[in-house]
């Protein structure tokens, strides 16, 4: 029979189910991409066009009110119409260039520039409502200034004449002076009134008020110079003079009016608007309003399609997620069928087996699948613990045995621990006594040769005093033992201060490293020190050492524990480092970083193997082994850089082996003791 495994019929599942997600994704992506599209047309193209050409028509209206307010006397529409003019080049540039309806905008960019020409030329340089309020305000002066007083003028000396007349009791100067008189200064109010009235008709644009007036004019005059004869008293040829003075203000003025005021030019200025508002602006309006009807079509069309691709992605939302419940139900389905059925059987099989029970049949399935297999290991299963029932008789003694193998084994571990306490303690005097056999060898050389030189120096003496007894000293001799004298004795001194200075020094390491007690000390003068205690031990070979590092670096910390950390790396590298190696070097090297020291310690020997690297520090852990090595100097390492000193301790073998170690430049006093 063929194995059907279960992980394929649920991947099956899974790959129709990956499918039909991809399906979906890929359809999700299409009519996305096309709603991009379709939204970046909108957005890009349609609605600036639409948007525009209606703020284009807005100005445009905009501009055309402007001239007709112009006409009506708000000279500062002028400037109004100007800067809509701006915004409606503002709004056309904000259209986009590449559309097909450019040739049409710019048609109808060019009919709004003719229409700005036009407006200027016909209308903003033909007539200004300055000059016509300038004219008005002239002619109310004249009416004000000249009119009024020479009507008053007139009206007085008219009422004059009126009561004068038949004063002189003489019908004859009644009809030649008196009856004249009062007709001329009637017919003068009469001519200086249609004179005022000329001018008002000349503001309302009546073409023959300008003739009028003048003849007007010419009347008065002439009545004027028939009445002149007539009044010869001093006071009446005041008043005639006064007469004539404000007829000639009157005339004067108003031919300054008619040379400087032109009615027809608003006429002029009212034809050209109406002959731009029913050619040039219509037809822009009209294209205008085609092209904002086009847009919006546009607009519409997209969005019409935006809304179809919308309904697409929620047909196909539905039938993926249709799709998507189907297969996940036949994956319920059949996961049920197959694995939680089986699974649940397995499980009760298991409980009965735990409690106990043996003699139950286990259902078997017509499948060559993984939950099949589980059962044929759970009946077998079933068939070996049986068998193991058997020996359950023997379970109490080996029960027995084990507890007192556990007992033993507590035990020696108790032992264990106390034995590495023990080896640690030995290791520290060990060190301590490393220190003791430094001190001796290095001792023992300046103290042997100062003893040797004392006993040359003695020997010398004696045969120098036998001499002068004898009474056979020479000169020669003489000069030979002063010589020899000196030289033994300058000898002799320097050796003993070189044995002092060691022995200075190993006693200062040899406080440090018994008391474990924390001081301030330099750092390089206590390394110096400490590597001077070791220095018996490569003298003799072709190993040499070297310290580098600044002179200031003072610690706060134990310089006897960091002595006994040199000293058991340097031994390492000594049994390890340069085993089988006649000559090599030794570093320690050590910076300043921020508040801590790094010091790095480093041999060029034969390194550690990569699988030891990572049990460097373990306790016990050695290759050497009976051959010099307790694996406890490094974990002894260890234990005083980080719970001692408070600081770090890194190890890494390419060339050679290099400990890099890191210091707090003061360590944590709460240690102290601890260690102690």
């Amino acid at each position: 029979m063929k194995r059907q495994s279960i992980s394929t019929r649920i991947n099956i599942i899974l790959a129709f189910i990956s499918v039909v997600i991809l399906v979906f994704s890929l359809t999700v992506i299409y009519l996305s991409s096309q709603i991009s599209n379709a939204t970046e047309r909108v957005a890009d193209y349609d609605l600036p066009e639409a948007l525009n050409t209606l703020a284009m028509l807005e100005e445009l209206g905009d501009m055309n009110s402007n001239l007709l307010e112009y006409l009506l006397g708000e000279e500062e529409e002028q400037q109004e119409y100007f800067s809509n003019f701006d915004e409606f080049i503002r709004f056309r540039e904000l259209i986009p260039t590449n559309i097909k309806e450019q040739n049409t905008i710019e048609q109808v960019v060019r009919l709004v520039e003719g229409h700005k020409s036009k407006a200027i030329s016909q209308v903003f340089e033909v007539y200004s409502p300055e000059k016509e309020r300038k004219a008005a305000n002239e002619i109310n002066n004249l009416i004000i200034n000249v009119g009024k007083p020479l009507e008053i003028l007139l009206d007085e000396m008219k009422d004059e004449e009126i009561a004068d007349v038949g004063s002189a009791n003489d019908p004859q100067d009644v009809i030649d002076d008196d009856l004249p008189g009062v007709r001329f200064y009637l017919e003068l109010v009469d001519e200086a009134g249609d004179m005022l009235a000329d001018l008002d008709r000349f503001v309302l644009d009546d073409t023959n008020a300008k003739k009028s007036f003048f003849n007007n004019a010419l009347q008065f005059e002439t009545y004027l110079a028939q009445l002149k004869p007539l009044e010869q008293k001093p006071q009446e040829i005041i008043r005639i003079n006064e007469i004539e003075r404000l007829f000639g203000e009157l005339k004067s003025g108003g031919a300054n009016i008619f040379e400087e005021y032109r009615t027809h030019n608003k006429i002029s200025a009212t034809k050209a608007i109406d002959d731009l508002e029913h050619q040039t602006f219509t037809q822009a309006e009209k294209v205008l309003d085609t092209l904002s009807d086009n847009a919006r079509r546009e607009v519409k069309k997209s969005m019409a399609i935006l809304s179809n691709i919308s309904k697409n992605i929620s047909i196909v939302l539905i039938i993926s997620t249709l799709l998507i419940i189907g297969l996940v139900i036949s994956m319920i389905i059949n996961t049920r069928r197959t694995i939680f059925i089986p699974l649940a059987q397995v499980t009760n099989a298991i409980e009965k087996l735990r409690r106990g029970e043996r003699n139950f049949e286990l259902t078997t399935y017509n499948r060559n699948d993984e939950l099949t297999d589980i059962l044929s290991n759970l009946e077998q299963f079933q068939i070996e613990l049986s068998e193991l029932d058997g020996l359950r008789d023997n379970q109490q003694k080996i029960q027995e045995e084990l507890l007192v193998e556990r007992d033993n084994a507590t035990q020696s571990y108790q032992q264990l621990q106390e034995t590495q306490g023990k080896l640690i303690a030995t290791e520290k005097m060990a060190s301590l006594g490393t220190l003791v056999a430094g001190v001796a060898h290095e001792v023992n050389t300046p103290l042997g040769v100062s003893v040797t030189m004392a006993s040359t120096l003695s020997s010398n003496i004696m045969h120098f005093l036998t001499d002068v007894k004898t009474g056979v000293l020479s000169r020669s001799k003489l000069e030979t033992f002063e010589s020899e004298s000196i030289q033994s004795l300058a000898l002799l001194e320097s050796s003993l201060q070189h044995a002092a200075q060691l022995i200075h020094s190993f006693k200062q390491v040899a406080v440090d490293q018994t008391s474990s007690k924390r001081r301030e000390f330099n750092l390089l003068d206590t390394l110096n020190e400490i590597t001077q205690t070791l220095h018996h031990k490569i003298k003799r070979t072709n190993i040499h050492y070297e310290i580098e590092g600044p002179k200031d670096i003072y610690l706060d910390s134990f310089p006897g524990p960091l002595g006994q950390v040199i000293t058991n790396l340097f031994n390492n590298s000594m049994l390890h480092g340069f085993d089988g190696k006649e000559e090599g070097a030794i570093k320690i090297r050590f910076n300043l970083l921020g508040d801590e020291v790094r010091l790095l310690f480093s041999d060029n020997g034969v390194g550690v193997k990569e699988d030891s690297l990572k049990k460097i520090f373990d306790p016990f852990f050695t290759t050497k082994l009976g051959k010099g090595g307790s694996g406890l100097g490094l974990n002894i390492v260890h234990s005083i850089i980080t719970n001692l000193m408070g600081g770090d301790i890194h190890v890494e073998s390419r060339i050679g082996t290099t400990f890099e170690i890191k210091l707090p430049l003061v360590a944590p006093h709460q240690r102290e003791s601890n260690h102690e």
